[in-house]
């Protein structure tokens, strides 16, 4: 009989946040204060906002939230020609208004 233990994924990924948030919180606490120069104070502000988009991060992982417009039109990635049977009915579509008696009104449907 051997024993094992099993990490998943997520919680490698919890790991990687926390210990991330406790270095920047440390960095924060122990290097940047006493506040005494504008760089210090330009320091800490970058460091403060490192740490709540670690924290905003780490909470949206936890709750398990989705980005809303992922793969739709507002999605800065999205390209639905970029799927090969997308490409075959654009393709298709294409070739079809190029006929002679092509009437706009058989094609409305298939788009």
């Amino acid at each position: 009989m051997s024993r094992s233990i099993e990490i998943t994924g997520k919680s490698l990924i919890y790991v990687f946040y926390l210990v991330s948030l406790a270095g920047l919180v440390s960095i924060l606490a122990f290097i940047v204060f006493p506040l005494e120069d504008p760089g210090s104070v330009g320091l800490a502000v970058l460091l403060v906002v490192l740490t709540l988009a670690g924290v905003v991060g780490f909470w949206r992982r936890v709750t398990d939230r989705e980005p809303e417009h992922l793969g739709t039109v507002e999605d800065l990635a999205y390209d639905p020609i970029a799927y090969p049977g997308q490409v075959a009915k654009h393709n298709w579509i294409k070739a079809v208004r190029r006929l002679p008696d092509w009437e706009e009104s058989k094609d409305e449907n298939e788009e």
